[in-house]
């Protein structure tokens, strides 16, 4: 035994013996490349496998057609998503709800419908808005709802059959659009900043009898002579400017239109206590308007309740259980409520009782840290343009070593399937960051809206994954279209893969939501072989204006069933 320690003690002072600076950087090298392995080796935040086939086919395919492709929460055999689930207070948990429409959505709200068994909250949704620099103001429901009331009764007293609704996102443009609901009128979704002209030519093509709009906005004397069938007239005036009179009514137009003043309007019954109609009958449809660009003409789109329901409710499945809206997100929108799939995010937000922040610094190709820079939002939806300026703006400050390094660090995590966390190495050189919200790392979901046939910048998978990187958050990637409500598609949550579409294409599109089934139809230069599925993309489903609609674009089904423009 002695000799055995004794040629163990001669072998170790051998080895020391010849120890230099080389053996210390080998043996530094050798632990740290293991420690390194131990650390970076985690699971991805989703089965490879979910990713690699993702929407379901059906077995059978027409001739001169692609097979049905369907989300997997609503597989082949079962009826698509209609609506929302809504259950009364008191409902057995196995009852399956009604689909509902925006009564039930503001019912929510207040708290009148309460949420699901488990989910908690303070009662009623939030809604706050962002006034100027720093003022970011906490609207009460309470208000809101009698605002709904004295709004929509003043109308519904006044005979308005088709009222046009043209500010930008504010509380008076939900309070406006639920009052449609609730007193029997068809809210008309005017994008706002349009031309005089064009504005005139909308109403005229609408058939609005009735127009809600910032005060100062259109010159009244060329909108009554213009629209003959208008009536009345709503203006919403900002605090600094209730001090002027606006009920005035031009000359010349004498008695034909009716004008009103919003607060002036609440304040002469601020003392009563207006409650919200209680009929269950079938609520109106809503109007909204698919425009190139403003000052373009407009396709006239008008959804049914159960469209927008449907689609509502589509959003909110499609995110899985631990990514879901809960009541703790504060949700934001930076694209304009008169788009359908910020709109219907937007309501998904207050059905789950979040906090919903509105800013009229919102539409197409604004800048989203402009418009998020006094907030922390957790959830935003943005439009193509906006995520383009994103993207490029913070891409061009990337410029020394040290940040590329920490960014291909970040985007390698992001290729092994999960989202980069606030690591010590990531302390000690973090990748630069966009400048989103007044509290950086709060943000967890951003959605990004591709228009169909709207000559959008494209965004490929490397900028989708670059977003993840700047922004901290996941990126969905919706495909939206002129007459389906919400999305025909969005990418699943946790799909960081890149590689998959050429530079300066426009990334895959995912799974069609679960409201939808899509097909591809056979044209004279794309048609679907055993080997290859492409052709024009068909839409059905219960968010779809008139239950179908071809969207006149080529599309392609990739070989992990995602769908993609060709």
């Amino acid at each position: 035994m002695a000799g055995i320690v004794e040629q163990l003690d001669s072998a170790i002072a051998e080895i020391l013996a010849g120890w230099n600076i080389y053996s210390s950087v080998l043996l530094v090298g050798i632990f740290g490349f293991i420690g390194w392995v131990v650390y970076d080796t985690q699971d991805a935040d989703t089965h490879p496998l979910l990713l690699a086939r993702q929407a379901q086919a059906s077995y059978v395919r027409q001739p001169g057609e692609s097979a049905i492709y369907r989300s997997p929460e609503t597989p082949h055999g079962y009826p698509l998503r209609t609506g929302l689930a809504v259950k009364p207070a008191g409902a057995p948990l196995y009852s399956a709800g009604k689909d509902g429409d925006l009564r039930d959505i503001w019912r929510r709200v207040t708290g009148e419908i309460p949420l699901e068994k488990n989910a908690s909250s303070s009662g009623t949704a939030k809604i706050m808005t962002v006034f100027g620099k720093e003022s970011v103001t906490e609207n009460s429901i309470a208000d809101i709802t009698k605002e709904i009331s004295i709004v929509g009764k003043h109308l519904k007293d006044h005979g308005a059959k088709r009222v046009a609704i043209y500010l930008p996102n504010s509380v008076e443009f939900l309070a406006a659009l639920f009052a449609g609901a609730f007193y029997g009128y068809t809210p008309i979704l005017i994008p706002y900043n349009q031309p005089h002209p064009t504005l005139i030519e909308l109403l005229i093509r609408t058939g609005a009898d009735s127009l809600i709009a910032a005060a100062g906005s259109i010159p009244l004397a060329n909108v009554s002579k213009g629209v003959s069938g208008l009536r009345q007239v709503i203006w919403t005036v900002e605090k600094t400017s209730r001090h002027m009179d606006w009920n005035e009514i031009p000359e010349g137009i004498g008695g034909k239109v009716d004008v009103s003043v919003w607060h002036q309007l609440v304040q002469d019954q601020k003392n009563g206590t207006p409650e919200l109609p209680q009929e269950a009958g079938r609520a109106p449809n809503i109007v909204f308007l698919w425009q190139n660009e403003l000052s373009k003409s407009a396709e006239i789109v008008e959804f049914t309740q159960q469209n927008i329901s449907a689609a509502t409710g589509a959003l909110i499945s499609a995110l899985p259980g631990r990514q879901r809206f809960n009541s703790s997100d504060t949700f934001l929108s930076a694209d304009t409520f008169t788009h359908s799939y910020s709109l219907c995010l937007t309501l998904a937000a207050l059905f789950t009782h979040g906090t919903v922040i509105i800013t009229s610094v919102a539409g197409p190709g604004v800048d989203f840290a402009l418009a998020s820079r006094f907030i922390a939002p957790t959830i935003a939806v943005i439009s193509a343009e906006s995520a383009a300026k994103l993207h490029s703006t913070t891409t061009t400050s990337v410029t020394s070593g040290l940040k590329k390094l920490a960014h291909y660090l970040e985007s390698r995590i992001l290729a092994s399937g999960r989202l980069p966390t606030d690591s010590l190495l990531a302390r000690l050189n973090p990748p630069t960051r966009a400048p989103i919200g007044n509290t950086p790392g709060k943000l967890r979901l951003l959605f990004i809206s591709e228009r169909v046939g709207l000559n959008t910048p494209p965004l490929t998978s490397t900028d989708l994954s670059d977003l993840r990187v700047y922004t901290g958050a996941r990126v969905i990637y919706a495909l939206t279209a002129a007459k389906v409500a919400g999305a025909v598609a969005q990418s699943n949550v946790y799909d960081y893969r890149t590689g998959s579409t050429p530079a300066n294409k426009h990334s895959h599109f995912g799974v069609p939501v679960s409201s939808v089934e899509v097909k591809l139809k056979d044209t004279p230069t794309h048609k679907t072989t055993d080997e290859h599925t492409v052709g024009e993309l068909v839409v059905t489903g219960s968010s779809v204006a008139g239950g179908e609609t071809s969207l006149g674009v080529n599309c392609t089904f990739q070989e992990d069933h995602t769908l993609a423009y060709v």
